[in-house]
């Protein structure tokens, strides 16, 4: 008896092994935190300094949320481009969530355009135990940020940016970026939220 198809067998399954590692490191090496603060639509929406723009959206529980019930406490406000599709995304709330447990002084929303409020994406915040609010924009805010922009499926949607509001609803913190596979770190969001005005 040969021993032949063991060893074929050992050696595919080496390689397989190999190639599986191969690309989570590439995977994982294509979606990450940045510390460093970037806004690569200067000259759209507002900046720091300025008033958040008032809004009255819809959440994902189906209340309505504006502008007013984020203030009196800092706020978070993450444009997320898609939670259906986008791993960095995710990744980028479930940093976000870490870095904030336990913290009840402020308040966190994520905002996505109507059209990527998908099922699917809707389902990620019921499944996850963030302490978020999920706002759906039917009402231009996206674009009045100057973050809009399309998906990768050709309908709206927006880039991913972050901001951070002192008590009042005054942008500390405005972060866009043009490449949907890195957010800003959470470390750099807990900094902006106990800056000195």
């Amino acid at each position: 008896m040969s021993d032949a198809p063991a060893v074929t067998g050992r050696i595919g399954i080496t390689l397989l092994c190999c190639y599986l590692l191969a690309v989570t490191a590439r995977i994982g090496g294509c979606y990450a935190p940045d510390p460093a603060r970037r806004d690569d639509r200067i000259g759209h929406g507002p900046v720091i300094g300025d008033e958040f723009p008032d809004f009255r959206l819809r959440e994902a529980s189906g209340r309505t949320i504006t502008r007013d019930d984020l203030r009196g406490a800092p706020a978070v406000i993450v444009v997320a481009p898609s939670l259906d599709w986008s791993p960095a995304t995710k990744a980028e709330l479930s940093d976000l969530a870490d870095a904030l447990d336990g913290r009840h002084d402020l308040r966190v929303a994520v905002l996505m355009t109507a059209a990527q409020a998908t099922p699917r994406s809707l389902r990620f915040g019921r499944d996850h135990d963030f302490p978020f609010y999920y706002l759906i924009d039917d009402d231009g805010l996206i674009e009045q940020l100057g973050v809009a922009g399309p998906a990768p499926d050709g309908t709206a949607a927006a880039l991913p940016a972050t901001f951070v509001l002192d008590a009042g609803g005054r942008i500390r913190l405005r972060d866009v970026r043009q490449n949907p596979r890195s957010w800003l770190a959470p470390e750099a969001v807990v900094a902006a939220l106990v800056e000195p005005h």
